[in-house]
């Protein structure tokens, strides 16, 4: 639209200067010598009637009508509409062609009905009248360009209507489809399109295909890392636990510790490449809300919740529980302890809030904490976790069609974890 809108201004301000062309090359001028010629012929005439006597002035006013159509008359004062005539550029040319040849100031007069110029022409020290009607100026050849133009405008705009949105239909398809997730079907582009956009669309969907190919390798890999390391992890601790009395006990604590939070990294590496790989059946949204609440009670917190009776969703249960027990979980440990949880749909988009009552995020760092690994210096308060956790909710929600967004509460005091998407 912005697109149409600046080219439709172009068009509009170069037939402009076109026409500001015409006006001082063409239609000027030729008003400047038609001004000229109808002064000369209205003096000419109105010295002639002078010289006539009065039995010869009606025949040459009545040639003067047929030929010319110029009259002499007596002036309509008390008529309505007659006037100086200030506004039309030709009664200023006039006036000044007229006093020009007369050597005083000549004034022009006008009448609205009918549409008639008038001009007193001093002459011997009388004034005589003459008036002639505004059609008699009509000029078929400016008329005819202004035409052309006005034409030609309106061409050029409509022209550049279609060809925006012949060009702009297709950008905003593929753009709809860089939003979408990847699982989604790619849109249909217009069938009388350019074939570059088809193009375009046929590389881009190679290259999701490819680059979720690559997360799915990834994925697999780091459940296999992660799943190989967890056997000899475990023969560590075993042994460390055999050793105790042979190790320091301050020294074995640190290693039981290190052991320990290490199982943790792995068990975390586990469900972040388990959550990329989607398997999708139809499920209650409102069902796993409450499943997760249960959890959360039963951890020490505290949730209220304002749900539907029922909120039905395609996508893998088990991922979403991990999702929803992250979030929890993120709010057990940062957030205070208590969460708000809000679940209702506007048109075609569905929103899910998480809002705890913790000290929130800083704005600059509220997409750097769903990056994988990243911790606050002081984690909202806490020493403890990974740097996984809302990373893992972030992969599984996008897995699942989802995206996932944080935002400071406007009271200033709380951290909201949002999930929207489309159905």
């Amino acid at each position: 639209m912005q697109t149409a809108a600046i080219l439709g201004l172009g068009i509009v301000v170069l037939q402009l200067l076109s026409v500001l062309t015409i006006v001082q090359t063409v239609l000027l001028p030729v008003a400047r010598r038609s001004a000229e010629d109808l002064s000369g012929l209205i003096i000419m005439s109105v010295q002639t009637y002078r010289q006539l006597g009065p039995d010869a002035r009606p025949a040459f006013v009545r040639h003067l009508q047929r030929d010319d159509g110029i009259e002499i008359g007596p002036p309509p004062y008390r008529a309505p509409g007659f006037s100086r005539a200030k506004g039309p550029l030709y009664g200023r040319l006039l006036e000044g062609a007229l006093s020009r040849r007369v050597g005083r100031k000549v004034q022009v007069y006008s009448l609205a009905r009918p549409s008639s110029f008038w001009v007193s022409v001093p002459v011997a020290g009388h004034p005589v009248w003459v008036h002639f009607a505004r059609r008699r100026l009509a000029s078929s050849l400016p008329m005819g360009v202004l035409l052309i133009i006005a034409l030609s405008t309106v061409a050029l705009l409509v022209l550049t209507a279609i060809l925006v949105r012949r060009v702009l239909r297709p950008l905003g398809v593929l753009s709809e489809a860089l939003r979408t997730s990847w699982k989604s079907p790619l849109p249909d582009l217009p069938p009388r399109g350019a074939q570059e956009f088809h193009e375009m669309l046929a590389v881009f969907a190679h290259m999701r295909l490819r680059l979720q190919v690559m997360i799915d390798h990834q994925s697999l890999l780091l459940v296999g890392i992660a799943h190989d390391l967890r056997s000899p992890l475990a023969r560590i601790q075993m042994a460390l636990e055999l050793l105790s009395g042979e190790i320091p006990q301050d020294l074995l604590e640190g290693m039981l510790q290190d052991t320990r939070r290490m199982s943790d990294l792995l068990s975390q590496s586990l469900a972040l490449g388990r959550g990329l790989i989607a398997r999708e059946n139809d499920l209650d949204l409102v069902e796993l809300l409450q499943e997760a609440g249960t959890e959360f009670e039963r951890s020490g917190g505290r949730w209220d919740a304002v749900l539907p009776r029922r909120f039905p969703f395609r996508g893998d249960r088990e991922a979403l529980r991990r999702l929803f027990g992250n979030v929890m979980d993120n709010i057990q440990r940062h957030g205070g302890g208590e969460a708000e949880v809000r679940l209702w749909k506007e048109g075609r988009r569905k929103y899910l809030h998480f809002c705890d009552s913790g000290p929130g995020i800083p704005a600059r760092e509220l997409v750097k904490v769903l990056e994988p690994f990243y911790r606050r210096d002081d984690a909202r308060g806490h020493g403890e976790g990974s740097g996984l956790g809302l990373a893992i909710a972030r992969q599984i929600a996008e897995a699942q069609g989802m995206q996932l967004s944080l935002y400071n509460r406007s009271s200033g005091s709380g951290l909201c974890v949002e999930l929207s998407w489309e159905s």
